[in-house]
């Protein structure tokens, strides 16, 4: 009898060979309530799971869960599993790690520069006709002001795997860089030559800003109106990572007060946008659409990763990508060995 996987939503991810290569079958069904996810989920064995599922993982669903020994994650934020819940009742918790950090990494510099050099802006210039800085006396909008970004400063929050693979980039085109992240070992930062700060001083010393960090309890609204404030009205915010780390009502209120330059967002509240979302108003505002963690080796590794984690499980192993190795002794005692 093959093992059960279900997947609660539609994603590159659910790949039936893969399964079939850990001896398992894949369901794959989109879920929206939390019925839904408890009528089909009640019987697996593995259950994978992600940001396009909008049912999280609690502690009820958890509790019904009678037969999974794991929950696989599809992308790196796992914040809707109740990882806690899971550990208490012997269920692994896997993700797929790094995966697409160094994509994530590029992209944010990608919007970086392009904030800084102003490209959408000049590329819709050109477009209507307008050439060369002598275009600037009538379109000062479009060109200025506009700094060199060596020297300038570079404020990361969030100091995990992406802010780390962001530094050398920074430095190579001669940028100071900072960080702020409160469970980050002082000597990381020392290896990594980049200085540890306060958020208050990230905020007010950077010229951009870009946000890395997990969403959690204590990260949601993070850069909120008050951060806005202290910014330099030179400066950019840069998020490839929650959309919720920034409150994007603050953020929308500081672009129309001129508190800060623009911002480059790969990430908006909902995980959807319309034309007329206010966010999209901003001249200021590079969108690109949740594509950060996109690359043909990113999606080749999350079409294998899940059945890498789940597949070590049903072999009576750990994940590789583990969340809550703490889980070991509650698994064991639930389930023993495969």
């Amino acid at each position: 009898m093959p093992y059960k996987i279900v997947m609660t939503m539609t994603h590159v991810g659910g790949v039936a060979e893969e399964a079939r290569k850990i001896g398992a079958e894949l369901s794959i069904v989109p879920c929206t309530t939390e019925e839904e996810v408890l009528a089909v989920t009640r019987d697996a064995d593995a259950v994978i799971t992600g940001l396009e599922c909008p049912v999280p993982y609690n502690r009820n669903v958890i509790s019904k869960l009678e037969k999974c020994r794991i929950i696989h994650n599809i992308g790196a934020g796992y914040e809707r599993i109740d990882v806690p819940a899971a550990t208490d009742y012997g269920i692994c918790v896997s993700y797929p790690a790094d995966y697409c950090a160094e994509e994530v990494a590029e992209h944010s510099m990608t919007l970086l520069f392009a904030c800084a050099r102003r490209l959408t802006r000049l590329n819709r210039a050109v477009r209507q006709g307008k050439w060369s800085f002598a275009s600037a006396r009538t379109d000062t909008e479009v060109w200025l002001p506009m700094f060199r970004i060596a020297e300038q400063t570079l404020g990361i929050i969030g100091f995990g795997r992406v802010g780390r693979l962001i530094v050398p980039k920074a430095k190579g085109f001669g940028m100071r860089v900072i960080a702020h992240d409160r469970y980050v070992p002082a000597e990381v930062f020392e290896q990594m030559k980049v200085d540890s700060a306060s958020l208050d001083e990230v905020i007010s010393q950077s010229d951009y800003v870009i946000i890395s960090a997990a969403l959690t309890k204590e990260t949601f609204n993070l850069v909120g109106a008050e951060q806005f404030r202290k910014m330099k009205p030179t400066a950019y915010l840069i998020n490839c990572a929650r959309a919720e780390l920034a409150d994007e009502d603050a953020l929308i209120n500081a672009l129309k007060d001129g508190q800060i330059a623009g911002a480059g967002l790969d990430v908006v509240r909902g995980e959807a946008i319309t034309p007329n979302h206010p966010i999209l108003q901003f001249d200021n505002v590079i969108v690109t659409g949740h594509s950060a963690w996109y690359s043909e080796r990113s999606v080749a590794e999350i079409k294998t990763r899940p059945y890498i984690n789940i597949g070590a499980v049903f072999n009576g192993g750990w994940p590789k990508w583990f969340i809550n190795p703490e889980v070991k002794d509650k698994y064991l005692e639930r389930w023993g060995k495969a």
